[in-house]
């Protein structure tokens, strides 16, 4: 037991009165600083809002987590499993076509592979979610009965509207009749987008008549539309939470060529939606991102077209192939086209670009064109090196069907359209929808391709090389 002398208790009490001091004056600081009812509130507020701050952020952090685990918990349909659609196992007596079928699916096989296994922008698309059935009895369908623009023009509203279908939780469907039957040239690959719609007509029981079943809405956004619906439609899509009460029909019939990804990036309501097919940020909500992999999943050439750009791809497999889009518009081919003006020397500058580079005196050139006397420049340029698919130059929308003529030739059409995407190891463009969506098949789409606009031959590395392209010539015009 340690005794304290008088002396030293008294240093003691002063040492702690000191202590309790201070502590006193710091307490005292403390209310005068904060003795003001305001400041008081500021600082509880203050405290209030970071906690709640964290607190969110911890609940962000984990739901991000789990969706993440949900995601990759999910499996993506395997290849081997998936037939395409319609695609019926026939014997055949005759050996070499049994190949060549062979080869075709294996080629089909390869190319929808690649972009959901190879392709670093397409990683991880979950393509079981993407096949599933939609909502019952809610549709979206694209619809072309005239006056719906070029190839290049439907492809870029079919896929608006197919994004559109996915956020919407709507099955997908299309009907183009002008000027012929799409299933004519193309079938359903993995999506069944000409399957009828289940109870849209009805009979009734006692008068017999038919009647329809299901509600419908029809929605026109093609460029002869009014500006105040193209602004209303748009703006729907960009910002809307709950677009399926603003179009509550069961059938949503839609016109249009018109690009939609932009609107649908942008709408943070349908984020969640977008992840669960595997797209897991508005960036990778393109175009020019899902273009090649939702073609594949559409699409699949009829039998007789694909055995011919199957005899193209064997014939020139060992050859170093350019590829040549050269659309002028208005000539003696399609004089109903629309007047291009900036093409004026579009031939001579592409043809004079190849012949420019030494290494390509043995290349094989491929030509697609609107003209035919820039056919017959390439054949007295070219001779044996020039590829050709044989057919009469039409426009979907402007040459006339004078005896079903454009029907007949949309062989060549689509047959020109994928031998742009499958043999071309460099490609030379106009700045045409055909000719770009076509170069967006190639599995490496920016690899030597070129761009011809206002006189000139531009090399097109990325995405944003093309809109700056685009953009020093008045957004395309001068183009």
């Amino acid at each position: 037991m340690i005794i304290l002398s008088s002396q030293s208790t008294l240093i003691f009490r002063r040492i702690t009165y000191s202590k309790r001091r201070i502590k006193e004056n710091q307490w005292w600081w403390w209310c005068m600083t904060v003795r003001n009812t305001l400041c008081k509130r500021t600082i509880i507020a203050y405290c209030i809002f970071f906690f709640t701050v964290l607190i969110i952020w911890k609940y962000h952090e984990k739901s991000i987590k789990i969706e993440e685990e949900e995601d990759t918990l999910k499996q993506i349909i395997s290849l081997s499993s998936v037939n395409p659609i319609s695609r019926t196992t026939t014997t055949t007596i005759n050996q070499e076509n049994e190949k060549q079928t062979n080869s075709i699916i294996s080629i089909e096989s390869d190319r929808l592979d690649y972009w959901l296994r190879n392709n670093s922008r397409t990683l991880g698309i979950n393509l079981t979610a993407i096949l599933a059935p939609k909502r019952s009895r809610k549709y979206l369908v694209y619809v072309c009965h005239e006056n719906c623009g070029g190839w290049g023009d439907r492809l870029r509203g079919i896929m608006s509207l197919f994004m559109l279908s996915l956020m919407l939780d709507r099955n997908f469907r299309i009907e183009i009749t002008h000027p012929c039957n799409l299933s004519y040239i193309l079938r359903p690959n993995l999506y069944n987008w000409i399957q009828p719609i289940n109870g849209l007509v009805v009979v009734d029981p006692i008068t017999h008549r038919r009647r329809f079943n299901l509600t419908r809405k029809m929605i026109i956004t093609t460029a002869n539309a009014q500006k105040e619906v193209l602004t209303n439609v748009s703006n729907i899509l960009y910002n809307n939470r709950s677009i399926n009460s603003i179009w509550s029909e069961d059938v949503l019939y839609w016109a249009t060529n018109k690009d939609y990804f932009y609107q649908l990036s942008n709408n943070i309501f349908y984020r969640k939606k977008f992840k669960s097919y595997g797209i897991m940020t508005k960036y990778n909500i393109k175009l020019d991102i899902l273009f090649s992999l939702f073609y594949e999943i559409l699409f699949r050439p009829v039998d007789k077209i694909q055995q011919h750009i199957l005899q193209y791809k064997l014939k020139q497999k060992n050859s170093h192939i350019i590829c040549a889009q050269i659309r002028t518009g208005k000539n003696p081919t399609i004089p109903d086209d629309k007047v291009l003006p900036g093409r004026r020397n579009i031939s001579e500058s592409i043809f004079s670009f190849i012949d420019s580079n030494n290494s390509n005196i043995n290349s094989q050139i491929f030509l697609t064109t609107d003209n035919e006397q820039v056919y017959y420049e390439a054949r007295q340029r070219y001779g044996s090196r020039l590829l050709y698919v044989s057919g009469e130059i039409t426009h979907l929308d402007r040459s006339l069907n004078v005896h079903q003529k454009v029907c007949r030739e949309q062989d060549k059409l689509l047959t020109d359209f994928h031998l742009l995407g499958e043999i071309c190891d460099m490609s030379i463009i106009s700045n045409s929808g055909f000719g770009f969506w076509g170069n967006l098949r190639r599995f490496k789409p920016f690899e030597q391709l070129f761009v011809f606009c206002a006189g000139r031959i531009y090399k097109i590395e990325s995405m944003w090389h093309l809109y700056k392209m685009r953009e020093q010539n008045k957004h395309g015009e001068l183009c």
